[in-house]
């Protein structure tokens, strides 16, 4: 009878996950989150880029200082107002 009962809540845990995955399929095609099928292209590098920057300058104040350098450069972008950088 052992064997009966792992067999049926393998079958349940497997319905679970496909549930589960088509849930998140769904959600997806609604645009609500990025699953399985989005497109590789709609992810946008200029938000990765900065990312692994961050992580680096833990380990290289070079790489501290060029962080600083771009969040200084972002913070006088968005004190313009009109996203150039500077004075139009």
């Amino acid at each position: 009878m052992g064997g009966v009962k792992w067999l049926l809540v393998g079958a349940v845990v497997g319905l679970l996950a496909f549930a589960v995955d088509r849930l998140f399929l769904w959600m997806e095609w609604q645009g609500w989150i990025d699953y399985r099928r989005t497109n590789p292209g709609r992810i946008d590098a200029g938000q990765i880029g900065p990312a692994f920057l961050g992580i680096q300058s833990l380990f290289h104040s070079g790489a501290r200082h060029a962080l600083e350098e771009r969040n200084a450069l972002r913070t006088e972008r968005e004190g313009t107002g009109d996203g150039s950088g500077g004075p139009r």
